[in-house]
């Protein structure tokens, strides 16, 4: 993906035994030889500065891993670079949300995430994706980071994750690009030949893991003129062959769509139809000949915003792969703050976009899923049929024939004889088109509940809350429990507390246990009283930005005695501009800010540039003349102490 985001816990492995992951005839088997399906998704933040999976400054982890879930995804691609992997700081994780993480480090912070998915039985695929934790480089090394030190990180995370059953897999390098060739017998520039380097070293390792091998850009021979996404050619391969065990190897290119990149076929007149025979080329060939092929990305904003033709792009794309019997795939992303492509998620880090997870539904099951008001049938018994005939249908794709109207919970009636008149005061009434009032059975009782302990240290501790039912009907959950200390964070349940007594009961997407399943929830809570709050940097008495002067009013970096910030306004940030692929009428680059003082600064920059930008994602900017003047989102407009960040644009000279 072409774009810049801005008490130790040791690694309990679990002692499953090691669960072999190979091809066979184009498909990854288990040890069982029972097919999978990666039903994936990209979730990103490892590779960057921030040294951790994005959206832990709005979000408890655990939460968004339970989410996953829940939406139907089994795999996720989590993209790293070396820099976690050594354990480096300035994590970005407000603590608060995500109390269990404190004091680790990113190495550590990756051991929890991945025994986490593990232990939630979702496939894990490493991607290592940027050398230096700033930018994708074109080639595997760079002038500081060598093919050595690559190979060595790669075995490093084999070695580290190899027992981890849902551990399946390594892609060996993001999207190679510019520079990097296939076959030319050139061993500084030829992906092909250090993919087997590669492969050699980690299958020496971690034998049972399987190979991720992504395509190149161009290439002087064996390549159509047909333009080709960053890692999304393989046409070589033709001429090529990898030297990998075809047990073990997965071709894994990224494609995208208009949000994305203007690519000239997005312009023919016959698209979207021109796109399979364009994927057939790039990709698509080598499916029909027997090898397993899995898109490592793909997506975009899927009409939120961006190009109007890309909802028409990704239904064109699910077609193309359900045509070739291909339902896995890594969706990009899950966060939101993907500049080009949105995520799953919205802004908000909570809310997702149904349509995308209806249409990557649509992939995983092999056929469109039609919504209630277009199925056919009478769904609310009302002897009418469908939008428009249906009142209760406000549209084809809506997913309820119940009129409102008329439903028990919003009839003003008290149906069920308990006191309480519809939603939301019957708690048996889920929403105002629920035509059933009556409680169903949830008590404890019926529920195996069980604690079990996450982490701990002197004030506090996080738990996990086991809800199984061993019975064979459907529960609509709701627990009461006795805890230790008071809850302060808890996530997917509702909750109460008084005393030590902890009442919980499920979200709208969480609160049936069927029969045999199991749902879980966590929270976190203080032994003792909450401790008063810190001051703020501009009541604290220090000098935090150094500059010889105390707080407010005396410091002119504080606007008040709670700004959390005493760094002038004008503070200086270093900026650094590099470009990162450039043709004849038009170049990319990434822009680098750095903060190399002790405090926080709310960046707010200017730089030159060589003509005109026509896309900057991950900054709101404006442009006068050669002056490009750059802020922050939302998510990233605060620069931590030294530290860095980036953002990227594409100009037209």
């Amino acid at each position: 993906m072409r774009f810049v985001h801005t008490a130790a816990l040791i690694l309990f492995l679990c002692s499953m035994s090691i669960h072999a992951h190979q091809v066979n005839n184009g498909t990854i088997v288990d040890h069982n030889g029972q097919a999978i399906q990666l039903r994936g998704v990209n979730w990103f933040g490892f590779e960057t500065q921030d040294h951790v999976v994005h959206g832990l400054w709005a979000r408890n982890w655990r939460d968004m891993v339970a989410q996953i879930k829940a939406q139907g995804f089994n795999a996720v691609r989590i993209p790293v670079c070396p820099g976690t992997l050594q354990g480096q700081g300035n994590l970005n994780i407000n603590y608060g949300l995500n109390p269990d993480l404190q004091n680790m480090d990113s190495r550590q912070v990756l051991d929890t995430v991945l025994n986490h998915l593990d232990a939630e039985g979702l496939y894990i695929l490493l991607d290592h994706h940027r050398p230096d934790c700033n930018a994708i480089s074109e080639l595997w090394y760079t002038s500081s980071y060598s093919e050595q030190a690559w190979i060595n990180d790669l075995v490093w995370m084999a070695e580290r994750y190899k027992t981890l059953p849902y551990f399946i897999g390594i892609d060996l390098k993001n999207e190679p690009h510019g520079s990097a060739t296939w076959g030319t017998g050139n061993s500084a520039t030829d992906w092909n030949s250090a993919s087997e380097r590669a492969a050699a070293a980690i299958l020496a390792e971690a034998p049972d893991i399987l190979i991720f091998v992504e395509g190149i850009e161009t290439n002087p021979d064996c390549t159509g003129m047909v333009n080709h996404w960053w890692g999304g050619n393989l046409e070589p391969l033709n001429c090529y062959p990898l030297n990998i065990p075809e047990d073990k190897l997965v071709l894994s290119p990224h494609v995208y769509g208009p949000d994305v990149f203007n690519q000239p076929y997005f312009n023919a007149a016959e698209f979207p139809d021109n796109m399979p025979a364009i994927w057939d080329q790039h990709f698509g060939q080598f499916i029909d000949q027997g090898y397993a092929v899995i898109i490592g990305e793909f997506g975009g904003q899927y009409g939120h915003g961006g190009d109007t033709r890309d909802p028409d792009w990704q239904n064109t794309l699910v077609d193309y792969l359900l045509a070739k019997d291909v339902n896995s795939g890594f969706y990009w992303s899950w966060n939101p703050n993907s500049g080009d492509t949105g995520g799953i998620l919205q802004d908000d880090w909570n809310t997702v976009w149904q349509d995308k997870v209806d249409l990557l539904n649509r992939l995983w099951g092999g056929k469109a899923i039609s919504p209630v008001c277009s199925d056919g049938e009478d769904n609310d018994g009302d002897g009418l049929v469908d939008f428009p005939e249906d009142p209760g249908c406000s549209s084809s794709t809506d997913s309820t024939e119940t009129d409102p109207a008329s439903a028990a919970c919003a009839d003003s009636i008290d149906n069920d004889g308990d006191g309480l008149v519809d939603y939301p005061d019957d708690s048996g009434c889920s929403s105002v088109i629920d035509d059933d009032e009556a409680d169903m059975p949830n008590s404890g009782d019926d529920l195996i509940v069980s604690l079990v302990p996450v982490s701990e240290w002197e004030t506090g501790y996080c738990s996990d809350v086991h809800i199984s039912n061993p019975g064979n009907s459907a529960v609509n959950w709701r627990i009461v429990l006795e805890v230790e200390g008071s809850i302060y964070n808890l996530w997917n349940a509702v909750y109460s507390q008084t005393g030590q007594t902890l009442i919980a009961e499920g979200l709208d997407w969480n609160n049936l246990v069927q029969p045999g399943q199991k749902v879980t929830f966590g929270f976190c809570a203080e032994f003792s009283q909450t401790p008063p709050p810190q001051p703020s940097i501009c009541n604290d008495g220090l000098d935090n930005d150094g500059d010889g002067l105390v707080d407010f009013p005396h410091d002119p970096g504080c606007l008040s005695a709670d700004d959390s910030s005493e760094l002038d306004e004008n503070a200086q940030l270093t900026t650094e501009v590099i470009i990162t692929s450039e043709w004849a009428s038009g170049y990319c680059a990434d822009v680098i800010v750095s903060n190399s003082s002790s405090a926080d600064i709310d960046w707010d920059i200017s730089f030159s540039i060589e003509g005109v930008i026509n896309n900057l994602w991950n900054a709101n900017y404006s442009q006068n003349g050669a002056t490009v003047s750059a802020e922050g989102l939302s998510w990233n407009n605060f620069l931590l102490a030294n530290s860095n960040i980036s953002f990227g644009f594409c100009a037209n000279k």
